[in-house]
């Protein structure tokens, strides 16, 4: 056995190996997506995908690990950063080390790796790794009641919503919000101004956020700025999502907003959140919610009609939905593992400092 990058004229041997594993019906059998997520603009290889596979005797794939480099703010420093995805070894060829060697090959000369929803088989193999990890935090505002039942496949609960929660528009402000369509300098700019309120979080370039957003093959993604005398005070990045039911992704009608990027000046959160709520009840949504780490925007969420998913009902409320899944992935996590110990800070273990949201690493999939 052998591990090395997976080249990209490797794609069919990616596919019959993802196949095997996942099933036909899986996003990674798919080369569109395969090749913007693992090919994309921080991979300098001309050759190679930003992936690793294990290799047999007959250079067969029988394990991968996806990742790519996308640098992390660390408490003010750039940080490099491999963002790893979907480690997997052949069943036959578990428990024996060979998932260990692949996720250390993944991070070495890195300075810190970060991974989402970690399942419980793999969990085992990262923490005799070393890495470290929590929940992630999940709010959601309710729009539509009987909706957002039916996806529960519950009826009369007691949740509350959007109207019931918040009485008034909003206080008067100057700020106004906006949908846009390009990501330049000034986001740049106000990222650069902000990003100390997050002390541990995806560097926003306008480079990654045009590569991570605008720019995606497969998802529309809809970016609202919030601004005030044409400076920008906050930036949100939504997707629409529809659920569908079954292998076949029978289409049920019923739409729901995911937001997937936030960050915002302290003065322009409440109003940021709420006029995207409002956004989503004008296009008829069940919901809107949002993953993150950290404990941000605590008193926006609650003005916004946003409450948490540890209480019930609201814990029953799906986190899948193309297909619709009530029972796999009811809570979402995330790890992190710093391999150059001379960015060591106290405080990267106090996980109120980490700012990650759905949007970063692989989380938020076409399906």
């Amino acid at each position: 056995m052998r591990i090395r990058k997976i080249k990209k004229t490797e794609w069919r041997k990616i596919r019959a190996f993802n196949k095997s594993q996942y099933g036909a019906g899986h996003i990674l059998c798919d080369k569109v997506y395969y090749d913007w997520q693992f090919d994309n603009v921080f991979n300098s290889s001309q050759k190679n995908y930003a992936a690793l596979g294990l290799f047999d005797k007959k250079d067969n794939i029988v394990g991968t690990i996806g990742l790519f480099r996308a640098p992390l703010n660390l408490f003010g420093r750039k940080a490099d950063c491999v963002w790893l995805a979907n480690l997997i070894v052949k069943e036959e060829l578990r428990s024996v080390g060979y998932g260990y060697l692949l996720l250390k090959e993944g991070v070495a000369g890195c300075d810190i790796g970060v991974d989402h929803n970690i399942n419980k088989n793999a969990r085992p193999v990262f923490l005799a790794a070393g890495w470290r990890g929590k929940d992630v935090s999940r709010y959601l505002c309710v729009l539509d009641k009987k909706k957002s039942e039916r996806l529960m496949n519950k009826n009369n609960l007691r949740i509350k919503t959007f109207d019931e929660l918040v009485k008034k528009s909003g206080k008067k402000t100057d700020l106004n919000f906006k949908e846009v369509n390009k990501i330049d300098r000034k986001f740049e700019d106000f990222w650069r101004k902000i990003k100390t309120k997050y002390p541990v979080s995806v560097e926003r370039s306008s480079r990654y956020l045009n590569w991570r957003y605008l720019r995606h093959p497969m998802v529309d993604y809809r970016v609202f700025a919030a601004e005030k005398s044409n400076n920008l005070e906050a930036f949100l990045v939504l997707r629409i999502e529809e659920a569908t039911e079954g292998k076949k992704r029978k289409r049920t009608g019923i739409r729901l907003g995911r937001i997937v990027d936030f960050v915002s000046l302290d003065g322009a959160e409440e109003f940021t959140l709420f006029k995207a709520v409002e956004f989503c009840r004008s296009q008829k949504l069940a919901f809107v919610d949002f993953f993150l780490t950290g404990d941000f925007y605590a008193s926006a969420f609650r003005k916004a009609g946003f409450i948490s998913d540890k209480k019930k009902p609201y814990s029953l409320i799906p986190t899948l939905f193309n297909p619709i899944d009530r029972i796999k992935r009811t809570r979402n996590n995330f790890a992190f593992k710093l391999v150059n110990k001379k960015l060591f800070n106290r405080k990267i273990d106090n996980f109120k400092f980490w700012y990650l949201t759905k949007g970063d690493g692989d989380q938020d999939r076409p399906y």
